[in-house]
């Protein structure tokens, strides 16, 4: 029987055993909500075809405390059966099926999933009532089910953004009334929401911007889950070792950075020697064939998609994490959820990325190298910086206020804080 005080109906398509960035700032909430009295209770879809599973993810959370009711759901992701793993497409086909999705589908190909949230939220509202209804976007159709059931229930709703929404740079409206459309929504759910966060200042800029009568929004960044323990310290007798774990899709390709791992074998093959990449996740084909193309077979390794407790441990072993956010417009508004755990494992960071909040981020952690994400040489030339810093023992450490900050126990505070503000 729940013990706790009060009871939030989160609204989460993706969730575990769903794996990857997407269910990572919903799912961290979830298990720290109990830690402030709150019993979260969350509705999300069964599974069905997707890129990666992680049922460790999952067992957390239900240890945690919380309840997961899984729903059915009219969409795409139906085609590919129950919980089968599918191959990552190429930015081409992945273009191509957001077109094609963009003009079916309003506001995306999840509004199926709608009426499922909704009958389920009633019926579990009248087994034990809920003080408030929280969702994050995207999918926008969570939303517009949130908004739904806050409304039904007379319940204030709280509402997250972790993609704007009719400013997002990957929506390409095909006509017009796609776009009203989707403003439409979009005014109405924040309208309906007591409290409206996003994960850094210009979404929310631009959601407020375009929302003038709507609640204040609150810039809620991503957290992330590792403790105060420092990492270990830097492996000596070994190669230097660059790490990235996540996918990449838009316009995040790691094929800059391998063009400059094999630059650096002609221009400092004595230093290139004793530098190794590995990649965790999902790794386009292309660049698969690139990494033989270039020769990089002996420095480059990739493992695949493992669970997300295997990939803490080998951010820990590395010596330096790189990203990249790629060159594109709307760019400079996107913050990842790979970042801040980055910044949560206390390593210095490789950021190939352009002006914007990423940005503004790394240079308040204080230990990281930021590079043009398609400059070739800025990459080969602080590849060996850091370098040398390794050699020297003297590879930057971030600033532990800033880092501690960014803990997913201080940040979700911040969200109860915004909930309990919102039942008055």
């Amino acid at each position: 029987m729940n013990t706790l005080g009060r009871r939030v109906l989160v609204v989460a398509y993706y969730f575990p055993p769903l794996a990857l960035s997407g269910v990572q700032r919903v799912s961290g909430f979830v298990k720290c909500l109990p830690h402030y009295g709150w019993h979260p209770t969350v509705i999300t879809a069964k599974p069905a075809g997707y890129f990666a599973f992680d049922e460790s993810m999952h067992r957390e959370i239900e240890a945690a405390g919380a309840d997961i009711h899984m729903t059915s759901s009219l969409d795409p992701t139906r085609l590919f059966g129950r919980k089968k793993t599918v191959t990552l497409p190429s930015e081409s086909v992945r273009q191509a099926l957001a077109a094609a999705t963009q003009l079916l589908f309003v506001p995306d190909n999840k509004v199926g999933w709608v009426p499922f949230v909704v009958r389920k939220g009633l019926q579990l509202h009248q087994l034990q009532p809920f003080d408030i209804v929280f969702a994050s976007a995207p999918p926008y159709s969570g939303l517009l089910a949130a908004a739904k059931l806050a409304t039904r229930l007379t319940l204030p709703l709280v509402i997250d953004f972790r993609d704007d929404w009719v400013g997002n740079p990957d929506h390409r409206y095909p006509t017009r009334y796609h776009k009203r459309a989707n403003a439409h929504m979009e005014r109405r759910v924040l309208r309906t929401a007591r409290a409206v966060t996003a994960i850094n200042r210009v979404i929310r800029d631009s959601l407020a911007n375009r929302n003038p009568h709507a609640k204040s929004i609150e810039v809620l960044p991503h957290g992330h889950d590792i403790g105060q323990t420092p990492p270990p310290a830097a492996r000596r007798g070994t190669r230097m070792k660059l790490l990235y774990t996540g996918i990449f899709c838009a316009a995040q390709t790691p094929d800059f950075f391998l063009q400059a791992l094999a630059r650096m074998k002609s221009m400092y093959p004595d230093m290139a020697k004793n530098i190794e990449a590995q990649f965790y996740g999902l790794l386009p084909a292309r660049s698969q064939e690139l990494i033989k193309e270039l020769g990089l077979e002996g420095t480059v390794s990739f493992g695949g998609y493992v669970p997300h407790a295997k990939v803490l441990e080998a951010q820990q072993q590395a010596d330096v994490l790189w990203m990249t956010i790629g060159y594109r417009p709307g760019a400079h508004g996107i913050s990842t959820s790979k970042l801040s755990e980055y910044m949560g494992c206390r390593k210095p960071v490789l950021a190939l990325i352009p002006p914007g909040a990423a940005a503004e981020d790394l240079k308040r952690y204080q230990a990281a190298r930021i590079v043009h994400p398609e400059d070739v040489n800025g990459i080969v030339q602080a590849i060996a910086s850091l370098y040398q810093e390794w050699q020297d023992g003297t590879l930057p450490e971030p600033d532990s206020e800033f880092v501690a900050s960014r803990s997913q126990k201080r940040l979700t505070a911040d969200l109860v804080r915004l909930m309990e503000g919102s039942l008055n």
